[in-house]
Formats: structure tokens, sequence, C-alpha cells
């Protein structure tokens, strides 16, 4: 009912890594083929329920799904050919600024359950299996609401409190800061509440609709000003553009600092 997906990756990490430890590539394709499918089908899901809220048959979102995917599969096959030409790819000096956050997630990733492996790290007298505490935290934490909600069902607050997309905010917001998330927050409050409230016919007819005209408005927006402007080295000097690069958004704030000669971990060399 929240329209948020499970996500599997860190089971498919901690499953694959425990069976092939010492070999990152073996748990790459165990990540791609237990996570990134599943997550898909959520998608594909999630899609569907959307579609079913402003009342489009299924068949044809089905359709509609299955052609995009299609094309989809030819376009970023073309996109990762062009990408790894590029120069200094994947690298702070990437142009356009190719740094490939996702994939350094994923390589990391990879290497610590893959090459090093789970049980080194999370297993008994790991150094982070104090970590491991947050699988029966979240569990606990969605049982107790469930039980509040069975004793005061007319509660509003906890009728309106979900502790899943409470707790997968905090994924979603994390590393940014506040000011990131917080101009979805007085729209939404102006859509769900106001609005809703008091012009129903007119939110359910249009709210969704709305919303995926925008969505689908940043990205052809995006695609324009990146081969009109950014592939042609033409900057914009406006706030807008250069916020992004101020403060700790631009250089790194770090609340402290190693000391000369220290690691974070242990040191090379004592590693057990």
């Amino acid at each position: 009912m929240t329209g948020i997906e499970t996500m599997l990756d860190i089971l498919a990490e901690l499953i694959g890594g425990s069976f092939v430890q010492g070999n990152a590539l073996a748990l790459c394709f165990f990540k791609t083929y237990g996570f990134v499918t599943c997550s898909h089908a959520l998608s594909f899901s999630i899609d569907l329920k959307i579609a079913h809220y402003v009342k489009i048959p299924p068949r044809f979102t089905f359709f509609a799904q299955m052609v995009p995917t299609l094309v989809s599969t030819f376009v970023s096959v073309g996109i990762v050919s062009y990408q790894v030409h590029l120069k200094d790819i994947c690298t702070e000096k990437a142009p356009f600024k190719f740094t490939c956050p996702n994939q350094t997630s994923f390589f990391t990733g990879v290497t610590l359950w893959g090459t090093v492996g789970p049980k080194r790290l999370w297993g008994v007298g790991g150094q982070y299996s104090e970590t491991l505490v947050g699988f029966p935290v979240g569990i606990v934490v969605v049982v107790i609401f469930w039980v509040l909600g069975k004793y005061f069902p007319k509660n509003r607050v906890l009728r309106a409190t979900h502790p899943v997309a409470l707790l997968n905010g905090g994924m979603y917001w994390a590393p940014y800061n506040l000011c990131y998330i917080w101009p979805a927050v007085p729209v939404a409050f102006l859509s769900w509440i106001y609005i809703k409230k008091r012009f129903l016919t007119l939110w359910s007819k249009y709210n969704f609709v709305l919303s995926a005209a925008f969505s689908a408005g940043i990205a052809i927006s995006a695609i324009i000003q990146f081969f009109a402007l950014t592939y042609r080295g033409i900057n914009m000097d406006w706030w807008g553009n250069n916020v992004v690069n101020m403060g700790c958004e631009g250089t790194a704030c770090p609340l402290n600092k190693l000391p000369e000669g220290e690691f974070f971990g242990p040191a090379p060399g004592h590693y057990n």
C-alpha cells in the first residue's frame, strides 16, 4: 500500500558473499539477478498500481511498460558504449560530472561482501557485527505500530504513521541535507491535505497525471539542457547552477580528521 519496495540488495550480498567469499565477480552476478530482477518487478507492479488509480486499463499499461523496456535496452547499451570512451570517466575529473556514484557504490559493496566477505566483517567478532541489530529492530518497530493500531484503531496519528515509510525516508534523504527534501513537503501538503479535502474530484482526476507530467518534464528538460548546453561546453553563471558547489556541498567538511598515521579500521597488515 505504501508503494515502497523492499530492498533486497543487502540480503543478496549477505547470502551471496557467504557462498562465494573471495570471488567478487561471482557476487556481481548473484547480486544482479537476486536484487535487480526483483527491484524491476516491483517497479512494474508499482506502475500497474498507479495506473489502476488513474483508471488506465491494465493491458494497455503492461504494453506501455514492455515497449519502453525493449527500447531502453538498446538505449542503455548505446549510452554505456559512449560513456566508457570518455576520458577520466568515473573519476573526480570526469567530464559532464559522470562520476558514477551508483557504480562506485556497487563496486564498494561487491568488494566488501565478495572479496572480504561477510564473515570477516559481520560474523562473530567482526568489525561491524553490531550493525546487524538493525534487522530485528526493523521487525520490532513494525510489530509495535501494528499492535498499537489494533488497540487504537481510531487514533488519527497512528493511522497516518507508517513505520516503513518513516524508515525508508532516511534512506532517500541520506547523505543529502534537508534542502534537497524540504521543497517537496509544501507541494505534497498542498496536494494531499488542502486540495484533496476541498476538491476531491479535481484531485482524483489530475493529481497523479500532474505528478507524472512533472517527472517527465524534468527528464526531458535534463536531456535538452545536456545536449544544448553542457555537451557544448556552455556554462550559465547564475545562483541555481553555482549553489551546489558552495560550502560543504562543493567541498567536504568532515567533522573529525584522522591523525597522521591512523586509519579508519585496522591498519594495513593488521586485519584478521
